[in-house]
């Protein structure tokens, strides 16, 4: 099929992306350019996790899998490919070695500007690749990740631990009434559930916009940055955020929700090209610094569509009560985290397991929550104790019938520190079935018990050892039944 015979297809299907693009075509500058661009292929992007390799070690890696990435020239450490049909496939995936995340999607953080030691909040964190940026550009403060569905939270707790990151706390409770103490986040990122129509180039179907679940949407959104605004302290920074055109959910929500304790503050991303924020949409006029906000629309960058909003805090006293919104918020039940002294913790024993110099841990504490689940958190995060947690920073250990687990998310980001205790699989396919969560026979030099297993450059995670037997304890949610050769 052709690409006009595409385009003429699209016109006369009634959930067509250009029956979709059409609500916009007054505010886009070239309409048909949006529609062929948002009917392209999307380029696959990535970024690379400096805490497991090197850029040029990531770039080598993937080049010997025959995938070719360009820079992305405004977003350090992130590539782009324009073919690449398996991205989550690859032993350089496994290891964490790097995040896979829409190019346009990166630039709500790059809008917040975290900088060290300071405490952030992500609202709305789910499945955690912003949660992840502002963890790396933060590594000596607290990030606390949010969640409120609870089918969301494993994708969440999955990728922060795959990266190996130890400075994140996980929460689940609705962002609308965040139970926890107003003013005290330097920063917040509110990248708010929204109609997704930026999404259009990753969807088959989609449906235009409709005012009820549009509307219904947009007061969720207006009850987020609400609440946002309270959390951040006087001068902070909030980014409001979302992967739709609607301005209904964009400068409407910004215009409704402000007033007097917030101003949009311009920013810019060199070497990307933005809309400036609508002042008006349907007979409707915002307010005037609205139009420091950024539109991009999929044209201008080749990406998806996106908006994103800098706001800085002013001094007016937050709200008592978000409108409409109770403040008892119910979030699951979970016990208290438990400090344990690194004298007494499991981590000792996983030292002596792996023959790694316990000193390496002098910035760390070990973390407890119920009697067999252990964390490793960065000295410089605390957990909030207004609210139950998820996670504490990198899953550590779990308490089992044979012994001491170490985690997969553990022995993948400390494993290379480890002398002993380590198996090393010959080959691709003993690799391929490891990640597959199968056994096999194998005569390797260790102890009987959990080892930590490697394939050339990568760091795999945990295994289990007996009588000539290695046995896969890769959790079920990391297993790939495939891996690109």
């Amino acid at each position: 099929m052709s690409q006009v015979d595409v385009m003429i297809r699209a016109q006369l299907e009634p959930d067509g992306i250009a029956a979709i693009l059409a609500r916009y075509a007054a505010i886009v500058d070239d309409s048909q350019s949006l529609l062929a661009v948002s009917q392209a292929p999307l380029p696959v992007c990535c970024w690379h996790n400096p805490l497991k390799c090197g850029e040029a070690s990531l770039l080598a890696a993937l080049a010997d899998q025959a995938i070719t990435l360009e820079p992305i020239a405004w977003q350090p450490g992130a590539f782009r490919s324009h073919h690449w049909p398996g991205p989550g496939n690859t032993l350089p995936f496994s290891a964490g070695w790097y995040y896979v995340q829409e190019e346009i999607a990166m630039t709500a953080v790059a809008a917040l500007a975290p900088q060290p030691g300071e405490r952030i909040l992500d609202l709305c964190a789910a499945p955690g690749g912003k949660t992840a940026q502002i963890a790396l550009l933060n590594p000596t403060g607290t990030v606390i990740a949010n969640e409120m569905q609870a089918a969301r939270l494993p994708s969440l707790s999955v990728n922060l631990n795959r990266l190996g990151l130890t400075q994140v706390i996980t929460t689940q409770a609705d962002g609308r009434s965040l139970p926890l103490p107003d003013q005290s986040f330097d920063r917040v990122l509110v990248d708010a559930p929204c109609s997704g129509e930026g999404n259009l180039r990753r969807r088959r179907r989609f449906r235009p916009w409709h005012p009820t679940h549009g509307l219904r949407m947009a007061t969720v959104q207006q009850k987020l940055l609400s609440r946002a605004l309270d959390l951040v302290k006087p001068g902070g920074t909030v980014v409001y955020s979302t992967c739709t055109f609607a301005p209904e959910e964009n400068e409407a929500v910004l215009d409704a929700v402000m007033g007097d304790r917030a101003v949009v503050v311009p920013f810019k991303i060199p070497g990307l090209t933005a809309q400036p924020g609508l002042a008006q949409w349907q007979g409707q006029t915002y307010r005037a610094d609205i139009k420091h906000a950024q539109r991009y629309f999929p044209h201008f960058n080749n990406t998806g569509g996106f908006f994103v909003a800098r706001l800085q805090r002013t001094s007016v006293p937050p709200l008592t009560k978000a409108p409409g919104v109770s403040h008892s918020s119910v979030t699951q039940p979970h016990l208290p985290p438990v400090p344990w002294s690194i004298d007494e913790s499991p981590l000792l024993q996983l030292c002596e397991r792996f023959a790694i110099a316990p000193s390496i841990f002098d910035s760390y504490d070990c973390w407890a929550t119920g009697k067999h689940r252990f964390w490793l958190l960065d000295r410089t995060s605390r957990p909030p104790t207004e609210l139950g947690v998820q996670t504490v920073g990198l899953a550590l250990a779990t308490q089992t019938n044979l012994g001491l687990k170490p985690s997969t998310a553990f022995l993948q980001r400390f494993g290379p520190l480890g002398q002993k205790n380590v198996v090393h699989l010959p080959d691709l396919g003993a690799a391929t079935q490891f990640l597959r969560g199968e056994s096999q026979h194998l005569l390797a030099d260790v102890e009987p018990g959990y080892v930590h297993v490697r394939f050339r450059q990568f760091e795999l995670g945990c295994g289990r050892y007996r009588g000539g037997w290695l046995d896969s304890q890769i959790p079920k949610i990391l297993r790939r039944p495939t891996l690109d050769s």
